[in-house]
């Protein structure tokens, strides 16, 4: 594997500082601190200790996808950070330089057998009081590569924020969240189209019709600021589309945000053949292999074929939905695996706990429980 010129340049920055020898260094034991630093990152709570030893008191960071170094905040570790079940690392190239070592590679995270993350790195390694310690490290994960969005059209950062939480909403069937943030983003920024996704969102799913037409009539009117990706999302909420017409629009809406985890799971919806739908999102969990919507989405197409093998590659799917994203949505449709595998207790545990996290999933999952 290589890692790019433009890259390695960039991370070649981070590491250029003077550290003071602590002993001389030898790559067998900068070999053993990276492997076992990167397969400690698991257990939750359990591995938050083993986490902070390696680390430096003087660390810096950067995120090469979003650049500016900083020291690190140790005292915000927190447990449920590491949640796979087990990291992977692959160290590329080790230079030692008297008491430092600066070295290059990349980690892959897994839960349930699917690798839920991949990141390269590069980390400059000393020896602080009689054991070695990141001094300096840089990292740029993959799925960060994946910007190809629905981009918001306007310029504030709390209104981006809050758009992302009401499509995080979206996609998570959290549709009242969606609704509700929609309103507000609707009413702060009345000249932005966008605004109005959860609206759309809720009213479609709702079937309500009469106010689908408003918010859409409403978000159309805006088009004027707003991007080509936004205007082509927001016509696919068109209630007088056919399936296939709104297929075709969400195909061109992907040609504007190839990346878009919505539009991606949207347009797969609409697809009629299987293994049309199975190598769309399997495109895109390569980008985000740890998104909500798109392991849920796989999970019931796998569930609707129900060739040898399927549920079990289903189950893998949901499980890194539950560990990453823990959302009401990913108990109930573990709830449906079940049913389907026939384990009618486990179901009802997860429909159970469904009803009980967001007052979305109170009565629908209740009913599924109950019906067992």
């Amino acid at each position: 594997m290589k890692i790019s010129k433009l890259l390695l340049s960039s991370m070649a920055i981070s590491v250029l500082v003077a550290c003071q020898p602590g002993g001389s260094l030898n790559e067998k034991e900068i070999q053993d601190f990276v492997t076992t630093h990167f397969a400690e990152k698991v257990g939750l709570d359990a591995a938050v200790e083993p986490f902070l030893e390696d680390l430096s008191d003087d660390l810096r960071v950067m995120n090469g996808m979003w650049g500016e170094a900083s020291d690190y905040d140790h005292d915000a570790v927190k447990g449920e950070w590491f949640y796979e079940d087990s990291v992977t690392s692959e160290v590329y190239d080790i230079n030692i330089e008297g008491g430092s070592a600066t070295v290059m590679g990349s980690t892959s995270d897994y839960i349930a057998g699917i690798r839920s993350a991949k990141s390269r790195w590069m980390g400059l390694v000393v020896k602080e009081n009689g054991k070695l310690v990141w001094k300096r490290f840089m990292w740029a994960p993959e799925r960060v590569r994946a910007m190809d969005l629905v981009w918001p059209s306007v310029d504030s950062a709390s209104a981006r924020s809050a758009y992302g939480d009401m499509r995080y909403a979206m996609v998570n069937l959290r549709n009242s969240d969606g609704l509700r943030i929609s309103d507000s983003l609707v009413s702060l920024y009345p000249d932005w189209a966008s605004a109005h996704l959860g609206q759309l969102h809720y009213y479609i799913l709702a079937g309500d019709r009469e106010n689908l037409e408003k918010s859409l009539n409403a978000a159309n009117s805006k088009f004027d600021g707003a991007s080509k990706a936004e205007q082509t999302v927001i016509s696919a909420y068109n209630p007088e589309l056919t399936r296939s017409e709104r297929t075709a629009m969400l195909a061109k809406a992907l040609s504007f945000a190839g990346d878009d985890f919505h539009v991606r799971f949207w347009y797969t919806w609409g697809l009629e053949d299987t293994d049309d739908k199975i190598a769309v999102l399997e495109r895109g969990l390569k980008r985000q292999p740890n998104s909500s919507v798109l392991n849920n989405m796989m999970a019931y197409v796998l569930m609707d074929r129900n060739e040898e093998g399927d549920l079990d590659q289903a189950e893998q799917h949901l499980k890194v939905y539950m560990t990453v994203h823990n959302e009401a949505n990913s108990y109930d449709s573990m709830g449906d695996l079940l049913v389907k595998k026939g384990d009618k207790d486990g179901a009802k545990e997860m429909y159970l706990k469904a009803a009980e996290m967001h007052p979305d999933f109170a009565e629908v999952s209740k009913e599924k429980a109950e019906a067992l």
